[in-house]
């Protein structure tokens, strides 16, 4: 599995995901040398997703090129390649699991004043919209519990507005810095994720992509 991370400010939704792939070897993954930026947008919010590649794909590909404004869309696509996924690969014992595997991650627009995070698993089934303030993450196959509980403490250190006032640069920011910092602190442990992190940072009234060498050289801002 890959590395998503997903931040819910209210009025700005942040995604990150890194670049590493896998490929399925005597029922484990295993690092591949391909990398592939994982997140893709359209003018109404961006996605991504960590599971096979073969189903993730054309998904990402209609989202771009069908541009779905509504959660209902989105989930008419998915559903749509899920069953095209079973039909080119019924002779295959592992493709329900496959299937059952991805997870996808989206921000859409939620009115004029707030912008949706949403994460869909197909294993259970559950449509979980993020509220402000939350954050979730996906991680590689050999990341510990142990290790998952150390960047649940530092995901308390995320920022978020106050006083009513929106989501500022200097918040968005830190928690891109506080994002990388976690994805070093699993590196530094040895675990499955590329030095190269992609984000798309989906705030009302303007959107920005950068990866973590632009960011990290040039910082964030509104041009």
């Amino acid at each position: 599995m890959t590395f998503i991370a997903t931040v819910s400010m209210g009025d700005c939704a942040i995604l990150a995901a890194d670049r590493a792939t896998f490929y399925v070897g005597a029922g484990i993954s295993i690092p591949s040398a391909h990398l592939e930026r994982k997140i893709a947008g359209n003018r109404h919010g961006y996605i991504t997703a960590a599971g096979f590649v073969e189903l993730i794909r054309p998904v990402k590909e209609r989202f771009v090129a069908e541009a779905p404004g509504s959660l209902e869309t989105v989930m008419r696509i998915i559903a749509d390649e899920q069953e095209h996924f079973r039909r080119r690969n019924y002779l295959k014992a592992a493709v329900e699991s496959r299937v059952k595997s991805c997870s996808w991650t989206l921000t859409l627009a939620d009115g004029e004043k707030s912008v949706l995070a949403a994460v869909y698993d197909y294993a259970s089934d559950e449509l979980r919209g993020l509220a402000k303030g939350d954050s979730l993450f996906s991680f590689p196959s050999d990341v510990a519990d142990a290790e998952k509980r150390h960047i649940a403490s530092m995901a308390a250190e995320f920022s978020f507005e106050g006083r009513g006032e929106g989501s500022s640069l200097q918040d968005i920011r830190h928690n891109l810095s506080l994002i990388l910092s976690i994805a070093g602190y699993l590196r530094g442990r040895g675990r499955c994720l590329t030095s190269q992190i992609d984000f798309a940072v989906h705030a009302v009234g303007w959107r920005r992509e950068v990866d973590s060498g632009q960011f990290l050289e040039k910082g964030l801002s509104l041009r």
